[in-house]
Formats: structure tokens, sequence, C-alpha cells
């Protein structure tokens, strides 16, 4: 019933006995705001004149990339050489081959469905994604893996399912190549809960240069 009158509201919203600047409203209520224009204010209230619950949603994209972070886990994205040696640059030559590692640290013990999300940069690509689904990692055997439910390895993202149980890190990776020359900009990574959303990390942006 709950879903039916809200559906109700949306398509008729005049029967939803609000006034917007006065005026009974006609349409959704709906204000999309330029990034260098301030909002204007607006009165909405009941034509009844009684008190009366509205819920407000805003949604937005921030100008400056926020910093590394997150609630119940934190998430780093690391690099090493396929011997295991850690890659401490930006900058790639095109040809090059490395692993991609995401680690995921809960900070209590939650138990959660994970879902991970690791945008490529535009120069980037996965390597060979069929050695990772036949499970043959024979270049990572340095890494201790975690099991993922379900993986993709797209054309310009990771993406992974992990059943998460008690406080223990999971470990994720793929194989990449550099391939295209440039300087790109470089995603975050993240991780969320599917069912608890607040509870999500996500890695901080940059760029990459590959020469």
């Amino acid at each position: 019933m709950t879903l039916m009158a809200a559906q109700a509201l949306i398509s008729t919203p005049e029967d939803s006995g609000l006034l917007v600047d006065g005026q009974p409203a006609s349409g959704a209520f709906v204000q999309v705001l330029d990034a260098d224009t301030p909002g204007q204010g607006i009165d909405i209230t009941a034509a009844s004149g009684r008190d009366t619950d509205i819920t407000l949603t805003t949604l937005g994209v921030p100008k400056v990339a926020p910093e590394a972070g997150g609630t119940g886990f934190t998430l780093q994205r690391l690099y090493y050489a396929l011997d295991g040696t850690p890659i401490e640059r930006s900058d790639f030559a095109i040809g090059e081959r490395f692993v991609t590692v995401l680690r995921i640290i809960p900070h209590e013990d939650l138990g959660a469905r994970l879902m991970i999300n690791d945008p490529l940069p535009a120069g980037f690509e996965i390597d060979n994604p069929n050695l990772l689904r036949s499970g043959d990692l024979r270049d990572l055997d340095w890494l201790k893996l975690a099991e993922a439910e379900h993986s993709e390895f797209r054309s310009d993202r990771f993406l992974a399912a992990v059943d998460l149980r008690g406080t223990g890190r999971v470990t994720l990776a793929y194989i990449a190549r550099a391939v295209t020359p440039g300087d790109f900009h470089h995603p975050a990574a993240s991780v969320e809960d599917m069912y608890r959303p607040a509870y999500r990390a996500r890695t901080a942006t940059g760029r990459v240069t590959i020469r």
C-alpha cells in the first residue's frame, strides 16, 4: 500500500495536499541547481494548515573528490610487480604488466555482502582475465586471495561480490597492463555493504602517466 501511495503522489502530486510557494503542486517536486548558482528558497506548506511530515532527498556531485575514508571498512588499492615487489610510483611504460591488489579491512565483526568496484584509468586494461576465471593464479602465489562469489572483468573496471564473515581481511587481485600513452585520471575504488549502504569505503583518486 505504501508503494502504491508513493506512485500515486508521483503521478498526481496535486493530490498530496501540499503547497509550493503558496500554489498547489503541479509536477514532480524537483529542483535542479547549477554548481555556481545559489539555490532559491522554497516554501512548502500543507493546504490544510496542519503539521505534516515530508521527506526531502538531495543529490549532488562534489566539486573536489573526497579523500580516502569510509565507515565500517578501510579499502586499500596497491600495485605490485608480478614477482610481488611493491610499485610505489604513478608512471608506467606501455606494455608493462602489474598486479592491482584491493584489500578490505573490516573495523568490526559485521558480516556483510560486499560489492567492490575498481574503475580503471583510461590507459589501463585488465590483462587476460580468463586466467583468473580458470583459477590459474601461479603468477600470484605470493598473495593469499579471498574467494569472490562473483567477479566481472570489464573493459573499464573490475567488479566483485564477496561474502564477509568475521573480521578477517579480504584481498582481491587482478593483472593489468598499461596500453595507451598519456596522463589519465584514476577514479577511486569503492566497497559497499549491499544491504547497509551506510557501511562503505573508498580509496583516494589520483593520476597515472603512461609513457
